[in-house]
């Protein structure tokens, strides 16, 4: 628990003249299951879509892998492909199936490296036409149609995991909203991320569908997947989270373990947010 992932320093975020964070400090350890609770628009969202880069801060620092993601000079998606992302409304691709869907950020990003290091190779291959001592070529161990072949058994094994392998060659538009989320979160998971971040991930979706996207969120946090999790489910944040943070009016206004949080509140805007939603 004392590897840090993600550390933020004085985070801050404005959007025109609103000032939606103002300065929020937190460093993230690996296995940590943090839940993020607060009213709407208090910058719950917004701090979340922070540490992913959707949203460029105004200041501050997220450092994460020993880079600060906020500094503009750095490659914002070398670090994505290992902070995975689950939204409220699933942002799956309509038009596309879904393994398809599963498959195409891993396919693109291998296939992306395997060509960089061909051309790499290219131009090794080029200079030791006139070196006396050779360069070494850089190892490739597999092609397009492998790169395929692996993401596809990967995919496949994923949706096994959560029950929806006979789903994999239909289109999203026919899946029902809990399906939908759990299909968002493997696909997440197919890209092997450090940490996984959820925004609200049960909100857009019916009562009774609720209870299977939380099962499969609660199985990761067994696993040891560092999660962040923006949610208004109180069941999941008390029985899952290592430690739950209130955010009113864009800073933490209290931060604790599950059972201080619900059961010994000291803040007295957080004691009136509790007394509305438990």
């Amino acid at each position: 628990m004392e590897d840090i992932i993600l550390k933020v320093e004085n985070l801050c975020k404005d959007f025109g003249q609103e000032k939606v964070l103002k300065g929020i400090n937190i460093d993230i350890k690996k296995g940590e299951k943090i839940v993020i609770l607060g009213a709407s628009g208090s910058g719950k969202s917004t701090f979340l879509r922070c540490l992913n880069c959707m949203e460029d801060p105004t200041s501050g620092s997220i450092i994460y892998n020993g880079e600060n993601l906020a500094d503009f000079k750095v490659d914002i998606n070398k670090h994505r492909q290992h902070i995975g992302m689950v939204f409220q409304h699933f942002n799956l691709f309509n038009n596309k199936t879904v393994i398809q869907n599963i498959m195409l950020a891993p396919v693109l990003i291998q296939t992306k490296e395997l060509k960089q290091k061909k051309r790499k190779n290219f131009f090794i291959k080029i200079s030791n036409l006139f070196r006396k001592n050779k360069k070494e070529l850089i190892p490739i161990d597999t092609n397009v149609a492998g790169i395929k072949a692996k993401n596809t058994e990967k995919a496949i094994s994923l949706l096994k995991r959560i029950g929806l392998e006979d789903k994999a060659n239909v289109y999203p538009s026919t899946l029902s909203g809990g399906q939908k989320q759990r299909i968002a979160i493997i696909r997440a998971l197919a890209m092997n991320p450090d940490i996984m971040l959820f925004d609200e991930p049960t909100s857009a979706l019916d009562p009774e569908m609720v209870g299977e996207v939380l099962n499969v969120m609660t199985d990761l946090a067994k696993e040891g997947m560092t999660m962040v999790i923006v949610t208004h489910e109180m069941g999941f944040a008390k029985e899952v989270a290592n430690r739950v943070i209130f955010i009113d009016e864009g800073v933490i206004k209290e931060e604790n373990t599950p059972e201080e949080f619900f059961g010994n509140p000291k803040n007295e805007r957080l004691k009136e947010f509790l007394s509305k939603v438990l």
